[in-house]
C-alpha cells in the first residue's frame, strides 16, 4: 500500500465517496444509457437522494458498508429493507470489508429485472471498465497551490445525478483500509484526456458514488466487477474537488462472489448442483422453473417451489404423523390388542 501511495503522489487517506466527474463537456457521453448495456436499472440509490445502491435481483441489494442498508428506489417506488437481513461481506481471515448485502421487503412488488452476473475474476490491469453512480458532477475549474505554478482542480455540484463513464484498471490487487474495514480492491485513475491511456469518457468518482457499480465485459458478457467505496485526495487540495491523477477504489467483487452468491442467490442461480443430479441451475437443470426458483428438486414443481413451500410441506407431514400417532395410542387404550397372548383359563 505504501508503494501505491507514493506512486499516486502524496495522497491523504482516501475518504468515502459519499457522481462522476468528467474533464470537460467533450468527454461526457451523449447517451443517457451506455450502448448495448442491459443492467442500467439495476443501479439505483438510497431514498432522499442518498448514495448509490446496486440491485442484484431476486430481492437483494448490494452497497458499501459505510452507506448502510435502508429504503431504496426501484422504478420510482420506495422499497424497504427486510429487517435483520443485512450481511457485511468478510475477507478470508474474517475481517469485515466495506461491502454489504441486504434483502428487500419480501411483500413488496419488485421489478422484473434479471439476476446480475458477477465477475469470477477481477478485470485485468489496463482493461476498460464502465462506471455508474449517483454522485456529484463537475461544476467548474479552480486553481490551487503555488501561485507561480498552480494546479487545476474541478469543483462539484451541490446535488448528484445518475451518470456513467469509463476508465481503465490501474491496479487490481490492492488492500484498501477504510475506517474499520479492509477491502480487496480494484483501482482506476482519472487521466488527462491528452494521454493515450485515457478512455473516451474518462471519469472519476465523487461524493455520492459510494455503492456505485463497475462493470467489465468478460467473455462477451457484461459482469458486475466492482463496488465503488472511496476516492483519493491530495493533501492540501480544496475540499470537494477532483484532480487528474485521482484514484477511485472499488471492492473487487470476484473476491467476495462466493459469499454474495451464498446470501443472495436462489438455488437455481447459485452455481451449485443442489440436488446432485449433475445439472446446475436454470435452464440446464430442468427441475428449475426460472432463475428465481429456490429449489432444484422436482417436488418444487408440484408445490410451487421455494424454501418456504418446502418448510410448509415438512410441517404438514410432521403434523400428519403426530395426529396418526396420537390416534393409534388412543385406540390401543380402548381396544384389546388381538396379537397379545390370551390370559383366559
Amino acid at each position: 500500500m505504501a508503494v501505491l501511495l507514493c506512486l499516486a503522489g502524496s495522497l491523504a487517506i482516501p475518504r468515502a465517496s459519499h457522481g462522476l466527474v468528467f474533464s470537460d463537456e467533450t468527454t461526457e457521453p451523449t447517451e443517457t444509457v451506455p450502448p448495448d448495456f442491459p443492467y442500467w436499472e439495476h443501479v439505483t440509490q438510497r431514498r432522499y437522494e442518498g448514495p448509490t445502491v446496486i440491485y442484484l435481483g431476486a430481492g437483494w441489494a448490494l452497497t458499501a458498508r459505510h452507506v448502510g442498508h435502508g429504503e431504496i428506489l426501484l422504478e420510482d417506488r420506495i422499497i424497504r429493507p427486510e429487517r435483520f437481513s443485512r450481511h457485511t461481506l468478510l475477507n478470508a481471515d474474517g475481517k469485515a470489508a466495506d461491502a454489504m448485502v441486504f434483502e428487500l421487503d419480501r411483500e413488496a412488488e419488485l421489478p422484473d429485472l434479471p439476476i446480475l452476473p458477477i465477475a469470477t475474476t477481477p478485470p485485468k490491469v489496463g482493461e476498460k471498465v464502465l462506471m455508474i453512480g449517483f454522485g456529484r458532477l463537475r461544476n467548474g475549474r479552480i486553481d490551487w497551490g503555488d501561485p507561480e505554478n498552480p494546479r487545476a482542480a474541478y469543483t462539484w455540484t451541490d446535488r448528484g445525478e445518475k451518470r456513467w463513464g469509463t476508465n481503465r484498471v490501474e491496479f487490481n490487487a490492492v488492500w484498501q483500509p477504510q475506517d474499520r474495514w479492509l477491502t480487496r480492491s480494484i483501482v482506476t485513475r482519472f487521466d488527462r484526456t491528452d494521454l493515450e491511456i485515457a478512455t473516451e469518457h474518462e471519469v472519476s468518482a465523487a461524493l455520492g458514488d459510494s455503492g456505485g457499480a463497475i462493470f467489465a465485459k468478460q467473455d462477451g458478457e457484461w459482469r458486475l466487477a466492482g463496488l465503488i467505496t472511496s476516492i483519493s485526495n491530495l493533501a492540501g487540495r480544496p475540499s470537494q474537488t477532483t484532480e487528474h491523477g485521482d484514484l477511485t477504489y472499488a471492492a473487487d467483487l470476484s473476491s467476495y462472489r462466493d459469499e454474495i452468491v451464498r446470501w443472495t442467490r436462489p438455488q437455481c442461480s447459485n452455481d451449485q448442483d443442489d440436488d446432485a443430479d449433475a445439472a446446475i441451475d436454470y435452464p440446464d437443470d430442468t427441475d428449475c422453473q426460472s432463475p428465481r426458483d429456490d429449489s432444484e428438486r422436482p417436488d418444487s414443481r408440484i408445490l410451487g417451489g421455494g424454501r418456504w413451500t418446502d418448510w410448509a410441506m415438512l410441517a404438514c407431514l410432521g403434523l400428519g404423523v403426530a395426529i396418526w400417532t396420537k390416534t393409534r395410542r388412543q385406540r390401543s387404550r380402548s381396544t384389546p390388542d388381538s396379537t397379545r397372548p390370551s390370559t383366559a383359563a
